[in-house]
């Protein structure tokens, strides 16, 4: 464990001195002489695509109705700064066109920062295809309907092409 003296924590609308600290916890005392212990958020670990984590995640964020005028889905892949790691955006779209990629920039709904991240060590392509083949799973063996009542599901790095995995 570590014991910190002297320092000061801002917790709330308080200021309050850091008793002790260790790895998973530390106390605080504020200025009254009350004692309360706090968890220490613990750092993300990002690991290999998992799909009992993606549809989780996915299932999340379709917890939050889609615009009324929502014609298509698209997931939004992202190369992070972190090497070998990718991050996966929901977006829902105002339009849908087979022959026009452009129709994943009329957003209308999006996850935002809440995205799903995992590491590849593989590259970009290997990346790409193994978010492919997770959503066509999910596609065929989770309750998708929801989805599936658009007129397009697509795929891919926002500075790439795009892959349909559904189209009405």
């Amino acid at each position: 464990p570590h014991i910190l003296a002297g320092a000061f924590l801002l917790t709330g609308f308080r200021l309050n001195r850091i008793l002790y600290c260790d790895t998973d916890t530390f106390a605080c005392c504020d200025y009254g002489g009350k004692m309360f212990f706090e968890k220490k958020k613990k750092e993300n670990k990002i690991e290999e695509f998992n799909y009992v984590d993606f549809t989780t995640w996915l299932n999340k964020v379709l917890q939050s109705p889609l615009p009324e005028n929502t014609k298509a889905i698209n997931f939004n892949l992202y190369e992070e700064a972190q090497p070998n790691t990718f991050g996966i955006q929901f977006v829902a779209t105002s339009s849908f066109e087979l022959n026009n990629d452009d129709w994943a920039c009329d957003e209308i709904f999006s996850s935002n920062e809440n995205m799903y991240f995992f590491t590849n060590s593989n590259g970009w392509e290997h990346a790409l295809k193994e978010v492919e083949e997770n959503v066509k799973a999910y596609l065929e063996k989770e309750d998708s309907s929801i989805l599936k009542k658009y007129d397009g599901i697509g795929l891919g790095f926002v500075d790439g092409d795009l892959i349909i995995v559904y189209r009405k």
